[in-house]
């Protein structure tokens, strides 16, 4: 807002960026004259916008919408903006409303909803009751929060590949998929929820053979909770304000191998991160409990340490704005150097698309920000140099995986929405005990460095569209749905980490491109109900637009370099599927259904038992395994299709504002170029909400002055809103 506080630091800005009066020239008045002018200012500007064609007369949250929170954004220019200490944190149940120019996202018809609700008993089949599958103990009752307490635990069982035995892989989905359903409604999937969520902490804790909390540490005393031991980041904060266990991610393959135990260390940040969004939605559906948000703050705090690198692990564009890469896990990719203190246990400056989550990332920076308390900043991890952290800087974090994320996938993607599994983000320090430095994760994306070199894991091929990177389409359609105004707001950079002002790319755009490759390429029109398969159960029509043996075009590119696995693997195709949530300008609201419908019709579930797959029979069709993993891409994408996802409502039973002296945040690094939302629509409510505290704390210093430190900063009001004595 440009509001300094008083004519001494009000700079070259004016109170309101929006009025012209104030805009023109510096504010000059004191902090009191300043409030009343804002408050009159932006009650025209209401009053103006109250009769703006594109005013949204409903309360209720956007997809996009997040709650005021205690950062400032920029702009997609490379005008800087620096954090600051002012803290205005408002957790009511009022939220702001966003006016979309991307149109709402679009949701398949009852085929699709009844092919959820088939391979959702599919994929319950896997869960099994009993830490003990994991080789866990059971966790202490007394240390977990009371939502947890006498709950029957449950794990997620996975055969097949490198993820067999309990993973956290699969355990991330069923929370994920129990904690959309549970905060609907369901109690069934709060029941399943709580019972996975119990596990996981049993996971973070650890088997009693070994350091605890193992978490995503080694076997050794610290290397979980201290930042400053291997591996880089805090993987579990242990200790907890309200008494309860540790907290954070987990080791992940469960049970641990008797006699090597290197094989089950370190966290996976694919799993790490589904499982958090999952108890975030579980919180939503308790309506938020203190103890259960404590738990989940914690675990946000070590996802963000652990997977993203939180605080020193990232690099510094030429404009000075600050990227921190999504790891793979606690101990190897991302910016991980090769060797030094803090090296990669596996391939360096590797990275996978499939992992980045932009709507996971989003909501936990929500969360935080709107179920902060003063007292969690002591969860935070310090730097390297023992200086400490806040909540805005873990904020900055968030915002900047996200634009991280979507200019890797900008140079790791096709036209036709294929993806790299494996890509390179080589931005090398000169030393390897530096953590961070000038450089551009993707300047040779999707190449390690410009030496041309390659990475790979978990068997499947660097440069290829394949099973790792198949997830894309269903996390960007998340973010899309989820976020829908922040999604199409990316910024993105050249090779060089300038601004490139010519590309327009984000959620949108991307899902787009499948969209496209489904209409052009398939020899039957999906928008049609009962066009596609009308004579044959067999979905090759739909196969053509991905499958190279009917000579698919622009499934390999620069971006990925290599042939794809098939679509007739369902965990390749499933996830393509959910690109049609997104509106496309050339097909209609209608068609785009239509599509997910057809595609929902591929597998036949009339025999398929809904409450229990054991009392049924399987579904019929060619791409309908019932295996861990193709039935794990199969019910997360019918769950996005379906409509099943909803932005939290963030409710809270207080109105609480924070304000402390402001200052300029000394963070060490500057927080420019994080892409944000039009300023115009999205934060009117944000302003008008400032600007009458910003009166309110102007009346209290005149009338109290014993509110304020010595040094004239405001300690804090909060204020009961079920008080007769509310202001």
């Amino acid at each position: 807002l440009g509001f300094k506080g008083s004519a001494q630091n009000s700079g070259s800005r004016g109170c309101c960026p929006h009025c012209e009066i104030l805009s023109s020239a510096p504010m000059r008045a004191s902090t009191r004259s300043c409030g009343f002018v804002l408050l009159a200012c932006v009650m025209a500007l209401a009053e103006q916008h109250k009769h703006d064609p594109e005013h949204r007369e409903h309360h209720e949250r956007e997809p996009g919408s997040k709650p005021v929170a205690t950062s400032t954004m920029t702009t997609s220019t490379a005008t800087t903006t620096t954090f600051t200490r002012t803290t205005t944190t408002f957790t009511t149940s009022t939220t702001s409303t966003s006016t979309s120019t991307t149109g709402p996202h679009v949701f398949g018809g009852e085929i699709t909803r009844k092919t959820f609700d088939g391979w959702l008993s599919v994929w319950r089949s896997k869960y099994k009751v009993g830490v003990w599958n994991a080789g866990l103990p059971d966790p202490w009752e007394s240390m977990l929060p009371e939502a947890l307490k006498g709950v029957e635990a449950k794990v997620v069982e996975s055969k097949g590949g490198v993820a067999g035995g309990i993973v956290t892989e699969g355990m991330g989905y069923g929370l994920m998929i129990e904690g959309f359903l549970a905060a609907k409604g369901s109690k069934e999937a709060l029941v399943n929820g709580l019972g996975l969520a119990k596990t996981w902490l049993a996971m973070v804790n650890g088997p009693g053979t070994v350091a605890q909390p193992f978490a995503g540490g080694r076997n050794e005393t610290g290397s979980a909770t201290e930042l400053d031991k291997w591996p880089y980041g805090v993987s579990a904060v242990q200790w907890s304000h309200m008494k309860l266990g540790a907290a954070g991610v987990a080791a992940w393959k469960f049970p641990f191998n008797k006699t090597d135990i290197s094989g089950n260390m370190g966290s996976a940040a694919d799993g790490d991160q589904d499982a958090i969004l999952g108890m975030v939605y579980l919180a939503e559906a308790l309506d938020y409990p203190a103890d259960f948000v404590d738990v989940v703050i914690r675990s946000i705090i070590s996802f963000a340490s652990a997977d993203l690198g939180f605080p020193d692990l990232y690099r510094t564009l030429p404009g000075g704005e600050i990227i921190y890469v999504p790891k793979l896990g606690s101990m190897w990719g991302g910016l991980l150097p090769p060797h030094g203190k803090y090296n990669t246990k596996q391939q360096p400056w590797c990275y996978s698309p499939g992992y980045f989550a932009p709507a996971h990332y989003r909501t936990f920076r929500d969360f935080a920000a709107s179920n902060w308390k003063k007292e969690f900043d002591e969860y935070l991890p310090h730097r390297l140099n023992d200086k400490p952290t806040s909540l805005n800087e873990m904020v900055l974090a968030f915002d900047s995986a996200v634009l991280a994320g979507y200019n890797i996938l900008h140079f790791s993607s096709c036209s036709s929405g294929t993806v790299s599994n494996w890509v390179g983000v080589k931005a090398a320090c000169e030393h390897d005990d530096t953590l961070n430095c000038p450089g551009v994760p993707w300047a040779h994306t999707p190449y390690v460095g410009e030496e041309g070199g390659t990475c790979a894991q978990s068997g499947t091929t660097f440069g290829a569209f394949g099973a790792d990177a198949s997830r894309t389409a269903w996390r960007i359609a998340m973010d899309y749905i989820l976020y829908r105004e922040e999604s199409a707001n990316v910024t993105i950079f050249d090779r060089e980490g300038h601004i490139d002002t010519d590309t327009d790319f984000g959620a949108q755009r991307y899902l787009n491109r499948i969209v496209v490759q489904y209409a052009t390429s398939a020899i039957c029109d999906g928008g049609t109900p009962g066009f596609c398969m009308n004579s044959t159960t067999s979905p090759y029509q739909l196969a053509y637009a991905y499958d190279t043996k009917f000579n698919a075009s622009n499934v390999t590119c620069p971006g990925v370099p290599n042939p794809p696995e098939s679509w007739w693997a369902g965990f390749m195709a499933y996830p393509t599927f959910t690109a049609f949530v997104a509106p496309y300008d050339e097909i209609g609201a209608a068609q785009m259904s239509n599509w997910m419908d057809t595609f929902s019709s591929i597998c036949d579930f009339s025999s398929v038992n809904l409450q229990n797959l054991a009392w049924g029979g399987q579904p019929r069709g060619k791409i309908c395994l019932t295996s861990y993993f193709e039935a794990s891409q199969a019910v997360i994408s019918t769950m996005v299709m379906a409509g099943t996802l909803r932005p939290l409502s963030f409710k809270s039973s207080s109105f609480t504002v924070v304000v402390l002296k402001d200052e300029e945040h000394e963070l060490g690094i500057q927080g420019r170029g994080i892409s944000a939302r039009s300023f115009e629509h999205e934060a009117l409510s944000v302003l008008v909400g400032l600007v009458a505290v910003g009166a309110l704390v102007a009346v209290v210093k005149r009338s109290h002055t014993s509110s304020y430190g010595e040094d004239g900063s405001l300690r804090s009001l909060v204020y009961d809103d079920h008080s007769e004595n509310d202001v």
